[in-house]
């Protein structure tokens, strides 16, 4: 029977006991220069939904009131990982005793999640970054309606529903009545990365006959405040901003590359792309100039004409050997004819005595014309040639028997 009185109490015990709201990160504090002290001002940028003191909506219960904002769930020594939480100050009324809980609040989903790092880091837990990223989050890290973090509001459904405090590591948590937690939360929004730091957020309580909970302040803790950018993004020069890593990777990311162009080979700079059976390909912008080989996508200086150019296919520059031609519509070298100065006159295979004298080479003016005739032994003469010829035979004197 004592056995069973212990159990049961036990379990009343824990049934009303607070919930400890968050867990300590033991090596946040020395990564960001966080200690226990005086606060450094307003973080009121903060607060996403929700409002301090009893100004705005209360929580998932009526004497409950809440904030939303952007914490980082993951603290790692170049960043975190960061998701919409709803910080609300809990109560129960026998206890009469204030503390913080969390919530995912309305309009969360893990795509309104992050990995938000230091230049240099990226990805989970932050990284070493590679030079060339192999993708951006190019959402915008904001609230606006087409940001990362848009459509999310307090959660007020009445039911302690969805409580996730165990997913919450901070640099600090204090107090009892009321109690104080200090995490890394956003204080401004960039458009491909934010503004973090350590944030303290406090409760209060009033109403002592029924008593009633809510947020008595957010504001900037001792610490550092850093530049973290969204994936495939770094700090800018100013130290301001996050501008990409390689800003072809971002543009291009949704494009579908053909084969043997690959996409860290894109250099907006030098390349033009063209979309063909539904996938890209790039080639040189300037004229004259190809790719060096299938490995190397820089453009260097390439012959033109007879003896080489670029294939309109691979983009590569194409060189041909003594006795080869370039064929500019197929991209590669053929076998070249020989023609000899007799066919060169009178067109391949015939001679003087063979071609009468209108259907000779020699007398076409037009370089088309005259090559076409050549390579056809003189009988392949367009209307303009021939109307050539038969103006020069006109000039002919008349010779009279």
């Amino acid at each position: 029977m004592k056995t069973k009185i212990l159990v049961c109490l036990l379990s009343l015990g824990a049934a009303i006991s607070p919930a400890r709201a968050v867990n300590i990160a033991q090596a946040a504090a020395s990564w960001w220069g966080y200690t226990r002290g005086n606060n450094n001002g307003s973080a009121e940028d903060f607060i996403i939904a929700g409002g301090l003191n009893k100004t705005a909506g209360h929580g998932t219960y009526d004497d409950e009131w809440a904030v939303v904002g952007i914490v980082a769930n993951t603290i790692v020594e170049h960043g975190g990982y960061f998701c919409p939480y709803q910080i609300q100050c809990a109560n129960k009324r026998k206890k009469k005793k204030t503390w913080t809980e969390y919530y995912h609040p309305t309009g969360y989903d893990k795509s309104k999640c992050a990995w938000l790092c230091e230049t240099g880091f990226g990805g989970h837990n932050c990284g070493p970054q590679p030079s060339v990223p192999l993708a951006c989050d190019t959402k915008n890290q904001n609230t606006a309606s087409s940001g990362k973090f848009s459509g999310i509001s307090l959660k007020t459904s009445g039911e302690r529903n969805g409580m996730c405090e165990s997913e919450i590591y901070a640099f600090d948590t204090w107090g009892t009545d009321p109690e104080c937690d200090t995490v890394l939360g956003v204080v401004k929004f960039l458009d491909h990365g934010v503004i973090a730091g350590p944030v303290t957020v406090c409760c209060g309580r009033g109403n002592w006959k029924s008593v009633d909970s809510y947020v008595n302040s957010v504001s900037s803790a001792s610490g550092s405040q850093k530049v973290l950018c969204a994936e495939g993004y770094k700090v800018n020069a100013a130290g301001n901003d996050c501008v990409p890593v390689n800003a072809d990777i971002c543009a291009t990311q949704e494009m579908s590359f053909c084969a043997n162009f690959p996409r860290s080979g894109y250099d907006s700079t030098n390349h033009t792309i063209q979309t063909e059976g539904g996938c890209v390909k790039y080639f040189c912008n300037e004229p004259g100039f190809a790719f060096s080989s299938a490995d190397n996508t820089t453009c260097i200086e390439c012959a033109t004409g007879v003896k080489g150019g670029a294939n309109p296919n691979t983009g590569l520059c194409v060189r041909c050997e003594t006795g080869q031609y370039f064929d500019s519509t197929a991209g590669v070298c053929r076998p070249a004819v020989a023609y000899s100065r007799i066919d060169m006159q009178y067109g391949k295979g015939k001679t003087k005595n063979t071609a009468a004298i209108e259907r000779q080479c020699w007398t076409v003016t037009t370089p088309a014309d005259y090559a076409a005739c050549v390579k056809s032994g003189g009988t392949q003469l367009t209307a303009s040639s021939t109307d050539a010829s038969a103006a020069r035979a006109a000039r002919r004197p008349v010779v009279r028997k």
